[in-house]
């Protein structure tokens, strides 16, 4: 009977010795897998993130310029309200004038109808 025994012990021993070198090949299989992955995994997220920072550069770019056009938007139309206040400005004027005439033609119409003084002509009453 010690002789089975000892043949089961062995075989036992065998047995984990043998499961053991396997798991061990295995879980180094599993590691160089893992590694080989990872690598893979870093390498593509590395070209990913330059990838996004060529199109950030870009984005950059493209907003320098629509800032430079915007700005020579902003400033053509200031030049055209510039244009536009100096216009009405001079035509404002001109009403203006042509008001005081027509107000002194009315007081000398008055004047000459109604009996009526004329207004000083060097100034306006309304």
């Amino acid at each position: 009977m010690e002789l089975d025994v000892i043949i089961g012990l062995v075989t036992i021993w065998l047995t984990i010795v043998v499961v053991g070198l396997a798991v061990a090949g295995r879980t180094r299989k599993l590691e160089e897998k893992i590694d080989r992955t990872s690598g893979e995994l870093r390498d593509e997220l590395r070209s990913e993130i330059q990838g996004v920072r060529g199109e950030i550069g870009s984005l950059r770019t493209e907003v320098g310029i629509l800032r430079g056009s915007v700005g020579e938007e902003i400033a053509s139309v200031r030049g055209e309200i510039a244009s536009v206040r100096e216009e009405l400005g001079g035509r404002i004027d001109a009403v203006v004038a042509e008001l005081t005439r027509t107000r002194m033609a009315v007081a000398r119409l008055e004047g000459s109808v109604l009996g009526i003084a004329p207004p000083d002509t060097g100034t306006d009453t309304a």
